[in-house]
This record gives structure tokens, C-alpha cells and sequence, in this order.
């Protein structure tokens, strides 16, 4: 039995090969998902812990506890210790990940000191840090051994006005009374490496602490009355450790970690969450992402697999008529469907492995990279997946054998075309389908807003909405389909008595075959519409990130300078503040160099108020520009439907260049107030918050010079989320300033620095801390979302080429072969080779050139519809700029010529294999038949 499908499937070989293509591609498309998710899952956590490290300033895995112990229970600084790490081994029992750092600190709650050179009544606490000398730099130290030596950090020594080598007399209660206790500062720290993970407090934090060593801590405690040591314990993990596979497990442990005990807590459980919600949306976005795909691979193998069986009928037959039963003949398909489903199965886990890393590596639409994606590595979940997929593929190809198989050989017509009209057409399913499209594309556009608020909020998308452009193109292919054969029985009524012989037979195998062959017209149109959607979904999205970035930024590249705050106390009680700045020379001579084209300072304020008449705005945001410098450095990044502005921004420019006291407004502030051109407004300015939360110093009176919608660097709407993960739509209202008019009004405070760079140059050839553009735009590329979305559209526009043209190709040769006793026949009758040739040529019109030119138009309607609802997963903020539909010339080029070569392709094998066809083999086969 084995031997015989072996030849069954020798004796079709190129068909069988073309559909092991088929299932290994099918394969290696479902195997991609658990690597594809997995690889990005583990993408995603290890951005969201970088985030966080980088937003909070702080390391982004830690576990702590903070309290006291009883002094009774533990009377030396050692047994605390030894308890605090007992905790840590237990959470670390549970949480199997390594230890990066540690940092117990226990203190004593000191009291209030004198300082030997006239500091009174200062506090104190007296505090023992392990480790201390390991991770910190002696800034200055000097010994004193007639008392107990301390150390204190250079904020302390900032804050106090201390020194090295003074003294401090520490009042403490010893259960009569008060003691007084003497400390040197011997040494003042500064952290070695404040990025270090050790510092979960940093010494800042601890700017009251005086440390001392064990010994004295000790000794300290025996002074003391208290009745009770305080402790803070940070346990420091590597974050790297945390996968998807054991995220949740992880998750669990330290939820009861937090039940069974109040004081502890740690910072990785939010970030867990977070993760959590956005795998299930890579999840969605994935399957939504690659079933349109699996359904055109599914088309593929189908027409492929329905061929084959037509082309065995005549043998099932045969098997029948001399005995096998149903079953039997069933089990010996299934064997041959088992044996291409395990080779595609192996096929398709290598295959799909390579595809999910080639996938990886975009950074844009058909754009590959050799950039790091280690997170994508073989998972067992794939080998899962491949047997789930060969089963359905073994399902899919054999079950039609069953009702092949189940009629006698007296009962069946040999040659039968069906002429019964398919269900789809007599239900109306395309109408229905469509309208079903239809309905939910217009609730979509209605809930734009709450789908962008719920996409920022982190929540899962409706993956329906990624899927309704595919049931738009699936029954807008099967609409064709009917309107084509309408078409084809308008034209035969109308003209039939004008046609030639060989057109007449055309229309008459054309009007025969329409139902059968519609499946042929359905896989192509999809096919080709697909195509040209995904290509222009992904050129769409990742053109409008980049414009929406450059437009953020403003410039080339920005730097945002260190300026230090001095702030003095006055004997009245009152506060003085000065910033110095620093050398902005360095920056003028990168012109110089040849490594920038324009550098200028951007003096920038998000808090302040606006009013003028009745009205007035909070939290504006202040621009303070040199007009000429800024002209040279800045870019305003235009819409690609017309300006953003009703005139060259540069005018708006030399408007205020004129007015010192004037200032160009955002037009939404124009709005609030009622302000035009030529109005005054007043916009006030608040001390830094190092000094004063809430207090406004100074005031200016202005002119409105220019109203503007758009500006370099300005952002017209932010979005603020709450405790509770809500998110809110804010629009933020822009006034830009004269920088000189502003430092003489307002004094100097903080500017960044903003670099247009010279052509051939990067931000490399000046600060590795800058932000430039280009960088945001890479690190968007990475993001997993945009990641996943390049790489499926790139797969799928590329499986589309090869589908589309095997498919094609594949379909037409079978049917010549299958059509070779019909034309030996018309050519034994008198037709001629070129009439045979006109023929084929007729059909392939109505068959393959109008669904390909079909599934050209509903590419571009379902782009025209679909793109704009879709970008709000990848693009939900409002904008300055809108989000505009970009359909690149070469993507359709490199569509249009592959199915070009194929069609060609096509028609000379279909003319060689005309040529090569034997009237006399052809009748004789007839009769043989």
C-alpha cells in the first residue's frame, strides 16, 4: 500500500510539489506565532524595564522592605541584618533570579546636634550602610581618634555648611536625660557611579544620615533609650531574567508576597501588569495580522489540491468499480496527504523559523536588517503548532476524497461540468459580507476617539478592526466574481452572432466553467488586493511616525545643558535663586568645524499663565528664540496634503524679529482668548521648583505679532494619565518669545541646545547624550508593535508574490492539460493554432486580467478606507500633522512586474505546450477514454 502512494505521488510530482510548497508555507506561517510572540513578549519586557529605569530613575527590578524591629528583639546591628537577608533568600527561593546588588541600611533616630563652627539645633540620624566604601568616593577626610568618626554625603555638607575634620555634638536621650555624644566628619562621599544598581537610595535621598561603622553603630544603640532600630532593605535583580515564559509565575509569587506581609513591596508588579496587557495585544495583532494570510495560503493549497483530485478522478473510480470500499479509499488518501503533511511539517519549523527571524529584522516595509534580535529564539511551542497545522492541512486536502469517492462508476458522468449555482451567490453571502464591512467601518470611524484613548490607556484592541478590511476585500472579490459573470453573459447576448468559431467556443467555456473557475478569479483579486493593502498599511504607518518625530523634535539633534541652581536664604526670610550657565561657546564653534550648519539656544517654560481680557490659560508653553539662529537650526515639518500654516513659517519669524516685546501664539490660544494680530496679552512666569512649588516672580505685557497652527518642536495636544490608568486629551498653548527680551525680563534659566547638522554628519560626532530625531526614529522601528507590523506585512507581501504567480501559472497549464482532447479536436475540425491561441487568449481575459485589475482597484478602496481607522493602534495621539495615506510607486512597480513575468510566463508555456500537442495523440485519447 505504501509503495503504491509513493508512485501515486511520483506520477504527479510538480502538482504534489507545488502543493507541499503550499502546506510547508502554511506550516511555517502558524509555526511563526509562539516565536513571533514570544521573541517580541520578551522584546516588550525588557523595553518596558529600560523605561521605567530611565522615567523613574531608579533600577527596575528591585524588592524592598521597609520598618523597625523592637531593640529587645534585636540588640546588635548584626541580627538585623542577618534578618533582612533572611528575607531576601526567601523572596529569591520563590523568584529564581539573580542578585545584582543589595543595600540594607539600618539607622538610629539620632536627635538634635550642634555643629562645632556655630551650626544649632540641626537634626540628625545616625545610620550604618554596608558596603559604603565599596561604592563611593572620599571627596575630602581628615581623622580625629578622641571621638567617633563619621561620614556624610556632599549634599549634607551642602546643606549644613559643614566640613572636614569639624565636629558634631549630638544630644541624645540615654533614659535619664540628654547625653551629648561627639562625631568628626572624617570623611564626604559622592557616589562613584550614581547609575550603579547599589544605589536604591542614593545619598541624596539620605541627606540627614551620619554614617558611621559597625562598631560605632553598635556602641550607639547601647546610648540610646529607643526602643526600636529602623531598616530599609533593597533587594536588586536582574530584570533580563524575566520572560514571558515565567513573567506570570513571577507575578503570582510576589502578589503573595504582598499579602502575606504589608511591609514589603517592589516596583517590578506594575511593570508586569503593563507587559501583561500589551502581550495580549501583540497576541490580537498577530492572528489578526496573519489570518488573512493563512486564508490565501488555504486558497492556494485548495486550488491546488482540487486539480489534483480532479485529474484522479477517473482512478478513484477505477478503485471503486473493483472493490475498495469508501473508507479504503479514503485511508489511502489520507496516507498520501499524511506523507506531504510531514514533510511540509518539517519543511515549514525550519522554514517558519527563518521567516519569524527574517520578520524580526525589518525596520521597515521590505527593508532588512542585521540588528540584534536575540529574543527570537526556537521555542517548543512552535513543534505544537506545526502538528496542529499538518492535522488541519491532512483534513483540509482529504475530506473532499470522501464525496468523490462515495458515487459508483455507473452512477457518474464522466467529464461533468457543475452547472449548479454556488451557495455563496444564491445567499447573497458577498452582499451580506459587504454590508457587514460596511456597518462596521462606519461604527469604527464614529468611535475614533475612544479607540485612540483606549489604545493609549494600554487596553486590548478589537482585532476586528484589523480584520474588517480583509472581509471588505473577501466580498468585494466574490462580487466581482458575480459581476464578472454577468458580464460574460451580456457580452455573449449581445454579440454572439458576430463571433468567429473559435470566439463562440471561448464564450461557450466561458458560460460552462464560470462557477467553477470563479475560485480561480476570488485567489487572485485577494491576492493582489492584499498585496497592495499591506504595502501601503506599512508605508502609511511608518512614513507617519517618522514625520510626526521630526516634527516633535524640531531640529537635528538637541542637547539639553546642565545648569547649576544656587539658592541662598536671605536674613529677611526670603529666598534668592540664580542659575549659571554654562559655556555656550562649544557649542557656536561646532559651526566652525564643518559638523553643524546652525546651533542656537531654545530657552524653554511648561509652566506658564496667559491672560488678557477676562480670560486667561494655565500651564502654557514658552519658547524663548533667537529668530535668526532658529531660522538656521529648526525644521518645521510640513503636511504632506499642504502646509501646516497659511503661510512659510520663516514669515512668522521675521515678524517677531521686528517686535522685541513681541510673540507668536499657537492658534488654538488665539481661540481661548479671543486674541488676533496686534492684541495684548500678559504671560507670567513661576521660581524654579527646587524653590517654591507655586509662586509666580515676574510678569510681561506683549504684543501677538503671528498666529500659528504649527511650530517647530510645539505639540499641540498632550495626554495625562491618572492613578487609575484613565487617560485624558489636553491641548497645550504655545507662545514663542525673543530669548534676549525674555532673559533681560526673567533672568536666566535653563535653555536646551538645538543643532542642525551638517550633511554627512551625526549626533556621533558630537555628544553620545543627545536627542536627535533619527535616533526617536530607530527606537520606534524597534518597538515591538511597529516590529510585528513591518514583519507581517513584509511576509505577507512577499507570499502574496509567490503565491499569486505559482497559483496562477499552476492553474493554467492544469487546465490546458486537462483541455488537450477538446483542442485536438477543434484543430482535427479546421481551427486553426492562432484562433486557439485568440481563445485562450479571450478567456484569460475574463479569468485572470479582470481579477487582476480588480484586485488593483479594491487594493487602493480598501487603502483609501481602511488605513486612516487602522493607524490608531499605531498612531493614537492627535497631531499637528494628520495622518495621510502614502502609496509608494515602487511597491506597486515590483507587484505589477511579477505578475507580469507571470502572466508572460504563462502564455508562452501555454503557446510551447500548444505547439507540442499531437491532434492524432489527442483523438486517440479521446477514444481511449
Amino acid at each position: 500500500m505504501f509503495g503504491f502512494v509513493i508512485n501515486k505521488l511520483k506520477n504527479r510530482k510538480w502538482l504534489n510539489l507545488c502543493l507541499l510548497m503550499g502546506v510547508a508555507l502554511f506550516i511555517a506561517l502558524f509555526v511563526c506565532h509562539p516565536m513571533f510572540e514570544k521573541g517580541a513578549g520578551n522584546q516588550i519586557l525588557d523595553r518596558l524595564f529600560t523605561d521605567h529605569a530611565t522615567q523613574q530613575n531608579e533600577f527596575p527590578a528591585q524588592m524592598s522592605r521597609e520598618g523597625t524591629y523592637a531593640v529587645a528583639d534585636y540588640p546588635d546591628s548584626q541580627s538585623v541584618l542577618d534578618k533582612l537577608s533572611g528575607y531576601e533568600k526567601k523572596w529569591t527561593e520563590y523568584v529564581d533570579i539573580n542578585k545584582v546588588s543589595s543595600q540594607q541600611l539600618i539607622t538610629l533616630s539620632g536627635g538634635r546636634a550642634d555643629t562645632e563652627f556655630g551650626g544649632l539645633n540641626h537634626y540628625f540620624t545616625i545610620g550604618y550602610l554596608p558596603g559604603l566604601s565599596e561604592y563611593v568616593d572620599v571627596v575630602k577626610s581628615q581623622t580625629d581618634t578622641a571621638t567617633f568618626e563619621c561620614s556624610i554625603s556632599e549634599k549634607t555638607m551642602d546643606h549644613y555648611g559643614l566640613v572636614a575634620g569639624e565636629k558634631i555634638y549630638l544630644h541624645v536621650p540615654d533614659g535619664s536625660g540628654k547625653k551629648e555624644i561627639s562625631f568628626v566628619i572624617s570623611q564626604i562621599c559622592s557616589e562613584k557611579d550614581i547609575n550603579n544598581p547599589y544605589w536604591a537610595k542614593t545619598l541624596s535621598d539620605m541627606g540627614d544620615v551620619i554614617f558611621v561603622s559597625q562598631d560605632v553603630f553598635d556602641e550607639m544603640m547601647q546610648y540610646y533609650s529607643e526602643d526600636n532600630i529602623s531598616y530599609s532593605d533593597f533587594l536588586m535583580l536582574d530584570y533580563r531574567q524575566i520572560n514571558t515564559e515565567n513573567a506570570s509565575l513571577y507575578d503570582g509569587y510576589m502578589e503573595q508576597f504582598k499579602d502575606a506581609d504589608k511591609l514589603y513591596n517592589d516596583n517590578i508588579r506594575d511593570t508586569l501588569e503593563r507587559f501583561f496587557t500589551q502581550q495580549k495585544t501583540i497576541k490580537l495583532m498577530l492572528w489578526a495580522l496573519e489570518l488573512p494570510c493563512l486564508v490565501l495560503l488555504i486558497l492556494f493549497i485548495r486550488m491546488i489540491s482540487a486539480q489534483i483530485l480532479s485529474l484522479e478522478e477517473n482512478d478513484i473510480l477505477v478503485l471503486r468499480s473493483r472493490g475498495a470500499t469508501k473508507l479504503q479509499v479514503f485511508i489511502l488518501y489520507l496516507q498520501q496527504s499524511g506523507i506531504i503533511a510531514f514533510a511540509g511539517c518539517v519543511l515549514g519549523i525550519v522554514l517558519g523559523y527563518i521567516m519569524c527571524r527574517a520578520a524580526a529584522s525589518t525596520d521597515g516595509f521590505l527593508r532588512f536588517t542585521a540588528k540584534d534580535i536575540g529574543t527570537y529564539r526556537f521555542v517548543w511551542q512552535m513543534l505544537v503548532y506545526a502538528v496542529a497545522a499538518a492535522v488541519i492541512m491532512v483534513l483540509f486536502i482529504t475530506v473532499p476524497v470522501w464525496k468523490k469517492s462515495k458515487d459508483a462508476i455507473s452512477e457518474h458522468s464522466r467529464g461533468r461540468i457543475s452547472k449548479k449555482k454556488p451557495l455563496w451567490e444564491k445567499c447573497f453571502i458577498d452582499v451580506i459580507l459587504w454590508a457587514l464591512s460596511a456597518y462596521l467601518l462606519y461604527n469604527y470611524n464614529k468611535q475614533k476617539s475612544t479607540l485612540a484613548i483606549s489604545v493609549l490607556e494600554n487596553r486590548s484592541i478589537d482585532p476586528v478592526m484589523i480584520l474588517d478590511n480583509s472581509i471588505f476585500i473577501f466580498a468585494a472579490a466574490l462580487l466581482c466574481v458575480r459581476l464578472t459573470g454577468l458580464i460574460i453573459l451580456l457580452v455573449d447576448r449581445l454579440f454572439k452572432k458576430r463571433f468567429s468559431p473559435a470566439m463562440y467556443a471561448s464564450f461557450l467555456q466561458l458560460k460552462r466553467t464560470r462557477y467553477n473557475q470563479g475560485f480561480l478569479a476570488v485567489f487572485l483579486i485577494m491576492t493582489v488586493a492584499g498585496g497592495i493593502f499591506d504595502a501601503n498599511m506599512a508605508r502609511t504607518m511608518n512614513s507617519n511616525m517618522e514625520q510626526r518625530i521630526a516634527y516633535n523634535v524640531g531640529c537635528d539633534a538637541i542637547y539639553n545643558e546642565d545648569f547649576r541652581l544656587r539658592i541662598q536664604k536671605n536674613k529677611d526670610g526670603s529666598v534668592s535663586w540664580m542659575y549659571d550657565e554654562p559655556d555656550f561657546g562649544k557649542y557656536e564653534s561646532l559651526k566652525n568645524e564643518g559638523i553643524c550648519d546652525g546651533v542656537t539656544r531654545v530657552l524653554e517654560d511648561e509652566r506658564v499663565d496667559i491672560s488678557a481680557g477676562s480670560g486667561s490659560v494655565s500651564d502654557a508653553y514658552l519658547m524663548a528664540i533667537n529668530t535668526k539662529e532658529f531660522g538656521e537650526t529648526a525644521k518645521l515639518q510640513s503636511d504632506q496634503n499642504d502646509d501646516i500654516n497659511d503661510a512659510h513659517w520663516f514669515n512668522y519669524l521675521n515678524e517677531l524679529a521686528k517686535e522685541p516685546d513681541g510673540v507668536i501664539i499657537s492658534s488654538n490660544l488665539a481661540k481661548a482668548l479671543g486674541l488676533k494680530v496686534g492684541d495684548s496679552l500678559n504671560y507670567s512666569r513661576y521660581v524654579p521648583e527646587a524653590v517654591d512649588d507655586d509662586q509666580i516672580y515676574a510678569s510681561e505685557n506683549v504684543k501677538v505679532c503671528a498666529i500659528v497652527k504649527g511650530f517647530p518642536g510645539y505639540e499641540r495636544y498632550t495626554y495625562e494619565t491618572d492613578a487609575e490608568g484613565n487617560v485624558t486629551e489636553q491641548e497645550k498653548y504655545l507662545i514663542v518669545a525673543n530669548y534676549a527680551t525674555v532673559v533681560e525680563k526673567f533672568g536666566m534659566t535653563p535653555y536646551s541646545v538645538w543643532m542642525n547638522l551638517s550633511k554627512g554628519k551625526t549626533v556621533d560626532d558630537i555628544y553620545k547624550n543627545l536627542t536627535s530625531a533619527q535616533q526617536l526614529i530607530d527606537e520606534n522601528k524597534n518597538s515591538a508593535t511597529v516590529q510585528i507590523t513591518n514583519g507581517m506585512f513584509t511576509l505577507s507581501f512577499i507570499l502574496s508574490l509567490i503565491v499569486c504567480s505559482v497559483g496562477f501559472l499552476l492553474y493554467w497549464v492544469m487546465t490546458l492539460k486537462q483541455r488537450e482532447l477538446q483542442f485536438g479536436i477543434y484543430r482535427a475540425m479546421g481551427m486553426r493554432m492562432r484562433e486557439v491561441k485568440a481563445m485562450l487568449l479571450n478567456e484569460q481575459i475574463f479569468l485572470s486580467f479582470l481579477p487582476l485589475l480588480a484586485g488593483a482597484g479594491i487594493g487602493i478602496a480598501a487603502t483609501a478606507m481602511f488605513v486612516r481607522l487602522i493607524s490608531i493602534i499605531y498612531l493614537p495621539q492627535k497631531h499637528n500633522i494628520g495622518v495621510n495615506v502614502y502609496i509608494y510607486q515602487s511597491d506597486m512597480l515590483e507587484l505589477a512586474g511579477v505578475l507580469f513575468v507571470a502572466v508572460a510566463v504563462c502564455y508562452v508555456v501555454i503557446s510551447r505546450l500548444l505547439k507540442s500537442m499531437k491532434i492524432a495523440q489527442a483523438l486517440r485519447l479521446g477514444e481511449d477514454s
